[in-house]
């Protein structure tokens, strides 16, 4: 059988989505095969996701995959998951898909959010889910350097292709990825800003560095001629930096309607 699920996790406590070689500490790939290994006796193929989240970066939409012998229905395996994870992650949904459903490699896009708590004093409720940005900020003027990166572009001044190794990142077109939305809003009345992208794939730290360059727009800082040129020229040297993980969570993933898991409502 062919399972896919989609995982909720709180990042903070955990280097990243992807088990690493090593004792690099905790990952969720790690924590899910370890909770379906207990469940299923060990028999089920490795977990695959759809996205490879950094350290300290959340999901409320990850997607992952994996393969088992033990025939039981989504409903046991939602229940029986969720009693063994930790509670800093959760199974929203189950489905059984076709063999050649793959979370990774079937998407069509990801959509990520980052969050800004953008008010002179810090939130403490928030705070392990927003980076906290004193700052005034000027979200209409975010909102329309945002624009610039829509469609298909080379990002390489954001992140680098999680897929070369480093002697092979100046290959034409390793960072070209097709951006479908990016925007940012800011509820009326409100401290939080919401950063949301949506693309075909993203390059390893890209969120996080055009959500950290976006800032300075916001701050007046770069002016939008100069964030052009910065896209334009996709080149890495630049004034903006990273915006801090905690601040960003992977909160859909689509795929073909003939695999028929879009609305994740059977479980």
């Amino acid at each position: 059988m062919n399972i896919a699920c989609c995982v909720e996790y709180d990042g903070t406590d955990f280097h990243g989505f992807q088990r690493q070689s090593g004792n690099h500490g905790p990952t969720v790939q790690g924590a899910l095969e370890t909770a379906i290994a207990q469940v299923s006796g060990g028999v089920f193929s490795v977990v695959n996701g759809a996205g490879r989240t950094d350290a300290g970066v959340h999901a409320s939409g990850q997607v992952i995959t994996f393969t088992t012998s033990l025939q039981r229905s989504p409903e046991i395996w939602l229940r029986s998951l969720n009693a063994v994870l930790p509670k800093s992650v959760a199974i929203r949904w189950v489905r059984n898909v076709p063999e050649q459903f793959h979370a990774r490699f079937s998407a069509v896009s990801r959509s990520y959010r980052y969050t800004v708590w953008n008010d002179p004093a810090p939130t403490a409720l928030r705070a392990r889910y927003s980076y906290h940005c004193h700052h005034e900020l000027d979200v209409a003027l975010m909102s329309e350097a945002c624009q610039e990166l829509v469609g298909n572009k080379d990002f390489g001044a954001f992140g680098h292709s999680p897929n070369k190794s480093l002697s092979l990142q100046t290959e034409p077109g390793h960072c070209v990825r097709t951006m479908l939305e990016a925007r940012c809003i800011r509820p009326e009345a409100n401290e939080l800003i919401y950063y949301d992208f949506t693309a075909n794939a993203f390059l390893t730290g890209q969120v996080r560095r055009m959500v950290g360059t976006l800032l300075l727009v916001g701050q007046r800082r770069l002016s939008l001629e100069e964030f052009r040129e910065i896209v334009q020229r996709a080149e890495k040297t630049h004034p903006g930096s990273a915006a801090p993980s905690h601040g960003l969570c992977l909160v859909r993933v689509e795929y073909p309607e003939n695999f028929g898991v879009n609305d994740g409502k059977d479980i």
